[in-house]
């Protein structure tokens, strides 16, 4: 059975890009945005970790974003922050740790 792993994304200051989190074993991802906040946040993806792409629209206030898409890579662009305290975490199942406790890796 997979297990549920949750990490928490870097929210960047106004007009910067968050650090990179390897999310590449989790399936089935889910991104929450919390606090309150007056801004723009846009959720970006990648597969080789260099060139991000928007997933779903800019958050202007708290929420969920399903991620779809088989991305490996997640980082928080901050296109505007005019006041608040933003958090966001991603939650997935992590197949692969799972198949190695299984194995006995």
């Amino acid at each position: 059975m997979a297990r549920l792993e949750r990490l928490p994304l870097e929210m960047p200051a106004a007009g910067q890009i968050g650090g990179v989190a390897n999310v590449g074993r989790l399936r089935d991802k889910t991104v929450q945005i919390s606090g309150v906040f007056v801004g723009s946040l846009q959720l970006e993806g990648s597969i080789d970790g260099e060139d991000f792409d928007p997933i779903g629209a800019p958050l202007t206030g708290p929420g969920f974003v399903l991620v779809p898409m088989a991305v490996t890579y997640l980082h928080i662009h901050t296109v505007e922050l005019s006041s608040g305290a933003p958090k966001a975490m991603v939650a997935g199942f992590d197949f692969e740790r799972c198949d190695r406790r299984r194995r006995g890796s």
